[in-house]
């Protein structure tokens, strides 16, 4: 686009000048890639006005007017000031003879503040510090009937042990060993001796590479953040993906993410010191959202949105691929590969989500965290993305899917007998939507019809083509697909890939040479091969994503008029720009004619440009989509899905 000075004109009228901006603004639209930029910044660092003026009034660390409630009712605000370390013996041994609320709190407070004072300087008694205000709060909270709020000092005390847990999470990852040692820890009279356990098979010291705080960071991009209030650190666990497994290979390569949460819990003495016995103990809270506490079940404390914001802030080369994958698909560093987003699960159905023309996974950052913040769906579902070079036609994309699919089925259930892996969903935008229709759909010798002259069966079974061939061109319904979710979908192709900017991209993809050899050589070994409606799209050789999306394609005709398999409810969102939908309405890229099913278990309508990923109003349908299927499995099945009990309210803010 050119850039209008002071003596600029209107470009109305010049023909090859108005046309070419025309042009790349068409190409900007069609090609309306990946998503928002997504950041993770220091919580300290959010709002600079507000944080400056705070910094005007640098309040002393013990002050907060509900302790001094309790430090001058025992004389103790002179001696915090001259000398912390004995004010908090004497409130000690107050609580010892007298173990009030009120004190028990206020001191479990205090030992936070000093600790969060010293962590710099003196990290090891900062340790201790946390330690101590979290085994004063553990034994209280222990004791309750129920998580409750129903006065300050309650509050209080839940909001020290939390912050205990953090600190000491921190903390300890700084100790020689880290939390791979266990640790013996001083603080005044007391002593304990500290290990990090797993809670669950997803958590512990040895998987993870490093533990942060989520409470220390807030995000960018997201509209929303999701945070569960409940008993213990919300953390965010980091692991460098070494591509050093199967499973590796199929995780993110910016490393490997997800919510944590850690608990401090206290035993007896322990040893020769009367050290006691402590374990910091981490879970993953998406799959344990609520542990023994006391007797009792209580919620974990966790943070779902700022892991997930942690890992998009890495992916600046992955969303600088989407260009790459369309005008070079042969060169990308990461042609195809399904990518697991959590910890597999063998009891939660896996959903996966399959992005459009120059695109790649990030498109689904906004659902992905909706879906992550809603309780009932992240208990019951997993989150699988689907990255593929998107200048490849949708049937030879389609057939590599189709591949990923069975061998991580594989690698993640050997044995073929997992819930997880014989009920999977798919949700699919615009051309990835192609490629999950070919999961639902029975093929016959359609395609191959519309395309060849010449059937299957004549043709030579040593033919070099034809395993390759019929790889992309026949295919039956995957049994496993209990559903299917298509936005924005061209069924029927787009006129947009005829236009003057769909020839213009077209033009620019260059796919690799083996692709085009491989055409050259087969029609050069069987004259008449091909059908003359569907010679055309092979003149310059391989034919790439943007020519097969044309609405005059053989195969994306014949597909289209291929009924989805009776067994695989599906459901269709398409994007009308606020229009008021209807037969003649469309998204700027995808006309209704070419999205539109028959059949489909809904159709909706939503405000939305071709980005309708991201509209709130397809997300909700989407959450609607998925919770309607865990009603329909429960009664047609009878069974509760990773059922942990309710968990407590959650808190989003934008």
């Amino acid at each position: 686009m050119m850039a209008a000075g002071p003596s600029a004109e209107p470009v109305v009228g010049r023909g090859p000048l108005a046309q070419s901006c025309l042009v790349g603004i068409a190409i900007l639209a069609f090609l309306s890639g990946c998503a928002t930029r997504v950041g993770v910044v220091p919580a300290n660092q959010s709002h600079p006005v507000a944080h400056a003026a705070m910094s005007q009034v640098t309040l002393p660390w013990w002050y907060d007017p509900l302790d001094r409630e309790i430090t001058r009712r025992h004389n103790l605000q002179a001696l915090l000031r001259r000398n912390p370390d004995r004010a908090l013996l004497e409130l000690q041994a107050v609580v010892s003879r007298c173990p009030e609320m009120g004190e028990v709190a206020t001191l479990a407070d205090l030992n936070c503040r000093y600790g969060r004072k010293l962590e710099r300087t003196q990290p090891q008694k900062a340790l201790g510090l946390y330690l101590n205000a979290a085994a004063l709060a553990y034994e209280r909270i222990a004791n309750w009937n129920a998580l409750c709020s129903t006065n300050a000092w309650n509050t209080r005390m839940v909001q020290s042990y939390n912050q205990a847990n953090a600190g000491a999470a921190m903390l300890l990852q700084r100790l020689p060993g880290g939390l791979r040692t266990n640790h013996v820890v001083s603080v005044g009279d007391r002593s304990f001796w500290i290990e990090a356990q797993s809670g669950d098979a997803f958590s512990g010291p040895g998987l993870y590479d490093q533990w942060l705080s989520a409470d220390d960071w807030n995000q960018t991009g997201l509209s929303h953040r999701y945070r569960n209030e409940g008993l213990g650190a919300r953390l965010i666990a980091i692991r460098t993906n070494r591509q050093a497994t199967a499973l590796e290979a199929h995780q993110p390569d910016e490393g490997i993410i997800h919510p944590s949460t850690a608990i401090l819990r206290f035993g007896s003495a322990y040893g020769d010191a009367g050290a006691l016995k402590t374990s910091l103990v981490f879970y993953s809270p998406a799959l344990s959202p609520q542990v023994d506490f006391g007797g009792r079940r209580w919620p974990l404390a966790a943070d779902y949105t700022i892991p997930w914001a942690t890992l998009l802030s890495r992916t600046r080369p992955l969303f600088k691929t989407r260009w790459t994958a369309l005008i070079r698909p042969g060169e990308t560093s990461r042609p195809h590969r399904l990518y697991l987003m959590e910890p597999y699960s063998p009891d939660r159905i896996p959903v996966i989500m399959v992005h459009g023309l120059r695109s790649t996974p990030l498109a689904w950052e906004q659902l992905t965290n909706e879906l992550k913040g809603d309780p009932e769906i992240r208990r019951c579902y997993q989150i699988w993305h689907y990255l593929y070079p998107t200048g490849l036609p949708f049937l030879t994309s389609a057939a590599a899917f189709r591949d990923d699919i069975e061998e991580v089925r594989r690698m993640l259930d050997p044995e073929d007998r997992d819930f997880a892996t014989h009920n999977i969903i798919v949700i699919g935008h615009s051309m990835g939507g192609l490629l999950a229709r070919t999961l639902v759909t029975d093929s016959g010798d359609a395609l191959w019809n519309s395309t060849f002259a010449i059937p299957v069966s004549e043709l030579d079974p040593d033919l070099e083509q034809l395993p390759e061939l019929r790889r992309m061109f026949y295919f039956q319904p995957k049994p496993y697909i209990k559903r299917a979710v298509f936005i924005a979908v061209p069924h029927r192709g787009s006129k947009s890939a005829d236009g003057i900017f769909g020839r213009f991209v077209s033009r620019r993809v260059r796919l690799p040479d083996e692709l085009h050899k491989f055409i050259a050589r087969l029609r050069t070994s069987i004259t008449g091969l091909l059908k003359p409606e569907a010679a055309a799209l092979f003149d310059r050789g391989y034919p790439n994503s943007i020519r097969v999306l044309s609405p005059n394609t053989p195969g994306l005709i014949a597909l289209a008029e291929l009924p989805i398999a009776p067994s695989t409810p599906f459901h269709s969102i398409i994007g009308d720009r606020g229009l008021g939908g209807g037969p003649k309405s469309s998204d700027g890229v995808v006309p209704y004619w070419s999205s539109h099913l028959p059949g489909a278990s809904s159709e909706v309508f939503v405000p939305a440009s071709h980005r309708t990923y991201e509209s709130p109003e397809a997300i909700a349908e989407v959450k609607r989509i998925l919770t309607l299927h865990l009603t329909e499995l429960a009664q047609r099945e009878g069974r509760v899905l990773a059922g942990h009990g309710s968990e407590s309210a959650e808190r989003h803010s934008p």
